[in-house]
């Protein structure tokens, strides 16, 4: 029997029954591809040195804090779970972003420097505390405070922040509406963790800070579409197995192009099969492969 750890995992395992399932139930993904393809423009954001996996997932925070000011998320605590001056350290970092994005006072790099702590405290959730990482550094020494947690923060990793906030602000933020729910889990993500980046409006939403494939000839980037990253959406909407946020599409935001592509739902996944599919079933599909009863 095949053990789901977390949905990316299980997507990356091309022998995985949920992969096999969306391949071959899902096969058509080429027009959808070379569709993104088209529609995107060129790099707006280059990289500088940041570490990619943690500016990713500050991002997501931030986008989530701009669009829900008090989001309390939960992950970057569970790390620390039973330690509660860790953990009080961890809430004070959230207040940080919390009061950065309000009205009265909004401030841009403290925003960034706490999306940047909340990646590596989650970080440490998922992948445990990496021996000699910056967090180890600081509780070995006794300097695990909020200051020390912010000021973890590379210059790059500010500016590239700073500029991927002005382009959503522009070409995401506008297009999003309540209800807001960032962070969502879904009913088989008991089975298979899985936290999506946001719900907003019945559409649900990956965030994507990939820089994409370079040309080998010109050295020019350009915006890309696996896919995995196909995959990754139509799950969690199947994973969705009581209709619970009822979605009506799906999309992907690339960041760092300025891209934002979404779909109808029942479209994307008409398509995809190459004919057409009761949604339902498929959730019930997908609940019984996860192992749902």
């Amino acid at each position: 029997m095949y053990i789901y750890t977390n949905l990316s995992a299980a997507l990356r395992d091309k022998t995985s029954p949920l992969r096999e399932y969306l391949h071959e139930r899902f096969p058509h993904t080429r027009g959808v591809q070379a569709e993104y393809r088209r529609e995107a423009g060129p790099l707006l954001v280059d990289t500088g040195g940041a570490n990619p996996a943690t500016l990713g997932a500050a991002f997501d925070f931030s986008v989530r804090f701009l669009l829900v000011p008090h989001h309390a998320p939960v992950l970057p605590l569970l790390g620390f779970f039973g330690h509660p001056r860790e953990s009080a350290v961890v809430e004070s970092v959230i207040e940080t972003a919390q009061a950065a994005v309000a009205p009265t006072a909004p401030d841009v790099d403290r925003l960034s420097r706490a999306c940047w702590a909340l990646a590596l405290c989650t970080d440490v959730y998922r992948r445990g505390l990496l021996r000699d990482s910056a967090l180890d550094t600081l509780l070995r020494t006794g300097r695990f405070t909020p200051d020390h947690l912010l000021a973890l923060t590379p210059p790059d990793a500010i500016r590239q922040l700073w500029e991927l906030r002005g382009l959503a602000e522009d070409h995401l933020l506008p297009h999003l509406g309540p209800p807001t729910f960032p962070g969502p889990t879904f009913d088989a993500s008991t089975l298979c963790n899985a936290d999506a980046d946001l719900i907003s409006a019945g559409l649900l939403l990956d965030l994507k800070t990939h820089l994409g494939p370079k040309n080998q000839r010109t050295g020019v980037r350009s915006d890309s579409l696996s896919a995995n990253d196909l995959y990754q959406v139509i799950a969690y909407a199947l994973f969705d197995h009581t209709n619970t946020y009822a979605l009506t599409d799906v999309g992907i935001y690339s960041a760092r192009y300025a891209h934002l592509a979404t779909w109808p739902l029942p479209t994307l996944l008409t398509t995809l099969a190459g004919t057409d599919i009761d949604i339902a079933h498929e959730r019930e599909t997908v609940w019984d492969l996860l192992g749902g009863h």
